[in-house]
């Protein structure tokens, strides 16, 4: 009945760009979007899409690339690096919350092995909202997003034996639980010990893929190595996610890492979208509209307990109570593996209804509560701590800041201190000008450090942090961000903090530059062309022309590349 799957399709599609749109244009999730429209038409909403194997199924390869994208940042030196965060701090919360949600269920009268499930599921804090929520707010790299991301490592790494015995246990049916989880863990190992020792294999595989200069090619392969794992892992008893997973870890640390998340991440995010609408049409509504209370009951304990349970484990950590505040509001919310571990657990019989819908109606409210949260984690976190703490990310370091420039006049102020802020920085050096550089990225700051550079962290488009790296005192600064959006508001502050600062922008290509000459940069280098427009000038002068003319010629030729550049005064 193709037909019939064409027309489900169809319907869902209409669905979820219609929700979609309006969630997002609320700025919420579009998580909230696709779960609302699978609840809609789904067979406990209108019942326009009563049964959708293939949709389903498709859903489920959804899953099974998110895992593949997490394998893909599953870094063993970076997870030894941050083992304090991920291993202490993550398998602490992760213990504690399902310890303390299993007493909850067992003193409500539901068996061990169900409420074991549930409090490991809501355990889980979704990945997907909260990276890219704390993208969006520039906090990736703060104290309480690097906290956050460290529990979210081990949640995920945590989800995966979870998901396998969920699987293992729904096929055995009446088996011994105990022998059914120690028959799993035997298969994950060797699993992953096979898969390891085919590392080698899989990065030649990929390397001659890549030689033939077509993406086709390279994404059909990635596709393929996911798929034959998948299926591998699934005649093992094991579940898609877990295979999937490992073929992320084993191409992890290759070359071809970010090439393969920019080629995975459309088909990710489409088919996970499939995935959050399958489960949006599991959600039982007429139960939670009988049962109202116990589902609203059931959203304020998980958002309770996680909230007070991570906020324990940070203050634990010996953090600031605003850190701890902020950690806590970012996570306290259900994620998609908690959605992902109590349907699969309903499906196989593992969970009563009674028990499982109220609770998987509670991880989807807190789905939609959780951008909030994200968003105004620093708002709710002032509020609360009164004042302690203004939670006003520009308080976060200025003291160090000040401290290492308080020395320091008529110095540069670097924006940025990645490769081309490194070079920067050391003609500066050569020349003797004093300048200090900020970098909120912490990779880029310890390689800056270990090159003896003066650079300090922070973020460098909040006026407390320019304030406290001696903008009023500088003779000039030079901003070298990537994303263009904050480039543009680190122009327009520095305008607003100091309008006579000559302001030196580097950016990646020539797109967009009259939107930086409207905020106020001084001079503008598009990476992309100052390469070749070097070269042509070192050409014209090996050639005889006189270096004057040759840079008269070469500003020539960039006004006429980049007529927005024209108004600018000359380098």
């Amino acid at each position: 009945m193709p037909h019939h799957l064409l027309l489900d399709a169809l319907i869902l599609a209409l669905a979820a760009f219609a929700l979609v749109a309006v969630v997002v244009r609320l700025r919420f999730s579009p998580i909230v979007g696709y779960l609302a429209a699978g609840l809609l038409v789904g067979p406990r909403g209108l019942n326009l899409v009563p049964h959708a194997e293939g949709i389903h199924l498709l859903g489920e390869l959804g899953v099974a690339l998110l895992m593949f994208v997490v394998g893909l940042e599953f870094s063993w030196p970076r997870m030894v690096a941050a083992r304090k965060v991920v291993f202490g701090l993550g398998s602490l919360q992760v213990g504690i919350t399902a310890l303390v949600a299993a007493l909850v269920g067992l003193s409500l009268g539901a068996p061990l092995l169900p409420s074991l499930l549930v409090g490991f599921a809501i355990a889980m804090s979704s990945t997907a909202i909260v990276h890219k929520q704390m993208l969006d707010q520039d906090e990736s790299t703060s104290h309480h997003g690097v906290l956050a991301t460290g529990f979210l490592v081990f949640q995920d790494f945590a989800a995966l034996p979870l998901l396998a015995i969920v699987a293992a246990l729904g096929h055995q049916g009446d088996a011994d639980p105990l022998r059914t989880i120690a028959r799993v863990t035997a298969m994950v190992g060797a699993f992953l010990v096979v898969a390891l020792l085919a590392r080698p294999t899989v990065g030649r595989l990929l390397a001659w893929t890549a030689r033939s200069a077509s993406n086709e090619v390279f994404l059909l392969s990635t596709v393929l190595l996911i798929l034959t794992t998948a299926f591998a892992a699934e005649q093992l008893a094991l579940s898609l996610p877990i295979g999937a997973f490992i073929v992320g870890m084993m191409v992890g640390e290759s070359d071809f890492r970010h090439q393969l998340e920019e080629e995975i991440r459309p088909f990710r995010d489409l088919l996970l979208g499939l995935f959050f609408l399958t489960i949006g049409t599991t959600i039982d509504l007429a139960l939670v509209a009988r049962e109202p209370v116990i589902t609203a009951a059931a959203l304020m304990l998980l958002v309770l307990v996680k909230f007070s349970i991570v906020f324990a484990v940070v203050r634990f950590n010996r953090a600031d109570r605003v850190t701890a505040l902020r950690t806590a509001l970012i996570l306290a919310h259900g994620g998609e593996f908690s959605l992902l571990i109590v349907s699969q657990s309903l499906a196989g019989g593992l969970i009563p209804a009674a028990f499982g819908q109220p609770v998987l109606a509670a991880v989807a409210l807190s789905l939609i509560l959780a951008p909030a949260l994200v968003q105004w984690n620093g708002r709710i976190a002032a509020v609360v701590a009164g004042r302690e703490h203004s939670g006003d990310p520009d308080h976060a370091e200025p003291a160090e800041i000040v401290a290492r420039t308080r020395s320091l006049t008529n110095h540069v102020i670097l924006a940025g201190c990645g490769p081309v802020g490194r070079l920067v920085a050391t003609a500066l050096e050569a020349s003797g000008v004093p300048y200090v550089a900020v970098e909120r990225d912490v990779g880029r700051l310890r390689k800056a450090q270990s090159q003896g550079h003066h650079v300090v962290f922070g973020d460098v488009t909040r006026p407390g942090k320019l304030k406290a790296a001696g903008v009023h005192r500088a003779s000039a600064v030079v901003a070298l961000l990537n994303e263009r959006r904050r480039l543009e508001q680190l122009v327009d502050r520095i305008r607003h903090l100091e309008p006579g600062i000559p302001v030196i922008v580097s950016t990646r290509d020539d797109t967009g530059l009259k939107s930086l000459v409207e905020a106020g940069a001084t001079h503008i280098f598009p990476e992309n062309l100052a390469a070749g427009l070097a070269l042509a000038a070192q050409t014209m002068m090996v050639l005889g022309v006189p270096p004057r003319e040759a840079l008269a010629r070469v500003r020539a030729i960039r006004s006429e590349l980049n007529p927005e550049l024209r108004a600018l005064p000359p380098e």
